[in-house]
């Protein structure tokens, strides 16, 4: 008897590791989902002016990652943004007419994509502007430093110039930056269309662009009037093209703290024109795409 029990809970160990028992039961488990995040864009995506690792892309990624591990899923992730690229340019690298990031590559099969984008619509246009008025080549290796050295050696020269460009009708900036939104909704429609066509499993933010000027005045003002069309046209769309909005703008004109946001201020001794964000306004970012996450990470379930 005590022979045919030893036999009998041999057998029964022998089968249970051989045969898992949702195998035996039929009932195969699935593998965890792949998890892939994609960030798009421009230079505020690419992390210019964060300090290494302090980029909301590399803080984000670091989030989706652990979520991922907890799950079990693979992870993989892709910075395809590029520092300069306009809605167009988003656009073109896409549909693949240009190639100058991994865009194209890299969105197939991803789950997560955030885009920055919209903001180079309108400080192009804007830097291109004031580095004719100073002389300053933008095709010039060091062309931000001797652009901020030529401001800061004769600011009055560009608060005259803006006087002139926010008074007057048809002026220089106004007429570019018009054209600037304008781009925008034109290409945001095909530029959704185009992430759903390469990523059709994946979810996607879309940050509202920042106004980089505090405090109220009238540069603030005039360069609010042109964000304020993109972000409103980012918001229209978003229920009808299925992508979730990271309102950047809003959190950074609702703040009140005291460390910088962003490396612009005029008013600085000497002043700074930097207009991408800190490290404390990227972990802001960071925060907003965490607080808006549905984040697409689950174990595989029995059948």
């Amino acid at each position: 008897m005590k022979l045919r029990r030893a036999f009998t809970l041999f057998l029964s160990l022998f089968l249970l590791i051989a045969f898992p028992l949702s195998v035996a039961a039929g009932r195969p488990v699935k593998p965890a989902l792949a998890v892939r995040y994609v960030g798009l864009g421009d230079s505020i995506g690419y992390g210019m002016s964060a300090t290494p690792g302090n980029d909301y892309f590399t803080k984000y990624s670091a989030y989706l990652q652990a979520k991922a591990v907890t799950a079990g899923s693979p992870y993989s992730r892709v910075n395809s943004a590029l520092p300069g690229l306009t809605s167009s340019q988003l656009l073109d690298e896409i549909n693949g007419t240009t190639l100058l990031t991994t865009t194209r590559t890299a969105l197939p099969g991803s789950s997560v994509v955030t885009v920055s984008i919209g903001g180079n619509n309108l400080l192009g246009p804007f830097i291109g502007f004031v580095a004719d008025l100073y002389g300053v080549s933008t095709s010039d290796p060091d062309f931000l430093n001797k652009l901020t050295l030529a401001v800061n050696a004769d600011p009055g020269r560009l608060e005259s110039e803006m006087f002139w460009q926010i008074l007057l009708p048809g002026s220089e900036l106004k007429v570019a930056f018009a054209a600037g939104v304008a781009d925008f909704k034109a290409d945001l429609p095909a530029t959704i269309n185009g992430i759903k066509g390469l990523a059709p499993n994946a979810k996607i933010y879309f940050l509202t662009v920042f106004n980089p000027v505090y405090g109220n005045s009238q540069l603030h003002n005039f360069i609010d009037s042109y964000i304020v069309q993109i972000n409103n046209e980012l918001k229209a769309r978003a229920s009808t093209y299925g992508y979730t909005i990271v309102d950047v703008y809003a959190a950074y004109a609702s703040y009140t703290g005291t460390v910088p946001l962003v490396g612009f201020n005029m008013t600085a001794v000497p002043p700074t024109y930097d207009p991408h964000p800190t490290d404390a306004g990227h972990q802001m970012i960071y925060e907003l795409l965490v607080n808006a996450s549905t984040v697409p990470v689950k174990p595989g379930k029995p059948k």
